[in-house]
């Protein structure tokens, strides 16, 4: 049965008071875009919503898993709770730290997407249960991450809510040579698509695309009047924290991608 809790005043004080109860469960979050937050024990293992790519969505676009072997591995009678990495892997098709690199990467765009436009409102409901689960995380680190993606993109581009409503268009006489995603990020930008669409359709983090989009403009590549820059929605609790440490948050690099014959992923660019 849901349970609807009114005492914390935003999302991040809500998973603070969870994180600190050792809770299992999962966060329905009304709004535009919304999703759900997934905790285990307290800690963060996935965040969905419509705003950022999924791990299938970043897997099988950027062309990691095929869809068929996708399809195979949740078929899988291992495929339980968390199990389609561990079938992946099993099968030769993903090594552990592609897979572990895909789900941190979900999680921390999920939680950036989320904080673009305020929640309507939230229940939390019994744990809902997933095919793909990742590493866990408290939830102090997710709002840290979060708050400094939100103030990088206010500093390069201008309020990161209305840049993830904007279409996007590339001016007409830009450079016949330009690094290999920007050159991908021109194609997929055809004035119609949001820097969300573009995420979807290339295969790529929600964050890292407007990350990139927004240096595109400094240089000229895309029409851009930037705005004053403009307040950005809070993802600071409001309630007492305590000081914590934690392992550093992902990079905003592409996923690897991985050769024939090897476990070991490789990078096709830089930033």
């Amino acid at each position: 049965m849901n349970t609807r809790t009114d005492g914390p005043r935003n999302v991040p004080a809500l998973l603070n008071t969870l994180y600190d109860e050792g809770r299992t469960g999962t966060v329905v979050i009304s709004g535009t875009p919304g999703g759900r937050i997934h905790l285990r024990a307290g800690r963060i293992v996935a965040v969905e919503t419509p705003g950022a790519p999924s791990v299938e969505s970043l897997l099988r676009t950027s062309g990691h898993i095929d869809d068929a072997a996708w399809r195979s591995a949740c078929a899988a009678d291992g495929a339980a709770e968390g199990g389609v990495g561990a079938e992946l892997q099993a099968r030769g098709l993903l090594a552990p730290e592609e897979f572990e690199i895909a789900c941190t990467a979900a999680v921390f765009d999920g939680a950036f997407a989320l904080a673009l436009s305020p929640p309507g409102h939230w229940d939390v409901t019994e744990a809902v249960p997933m095919a793909v689960v990742g590493p866990a995380f408290e939830p102090q680190l997710l709002a840290a991450e979060t708050s400094r993606r939100l103030l990088l993109l206010s500093r390069l581009w201008g309020s990161p809510a209305e840049f993830a409503r904007t279409r996007i268009r590339p001016v007409a006489d830009r450079p016949a040579s330009v690094p290999s995603r920007y050159a991908a990020l021109l194609t997929a930008a055809n004035g119609r698509r949001t820097p969300r669409d573009i995420a979807f359709a290339l295969g790529r983090g929600t964050y890292a695309v407007m990350l990139d989009l927004a240096r595109m403009a400094e240089l000229g590549l895309l029409h851009h009047a930037k705005p004053a820059t403009a307040g950005r929605p809070s993802t600071a609790p409001r309630r007492p924290t305590f000081q914590t440490h934690h392992v550093p948050p992902p990079t905003d690099r592409p996923l690897p991608r991985r050769s024939p014959g090897t476990h070991r992923p490789h990078r096709t660019d830089s930033e």
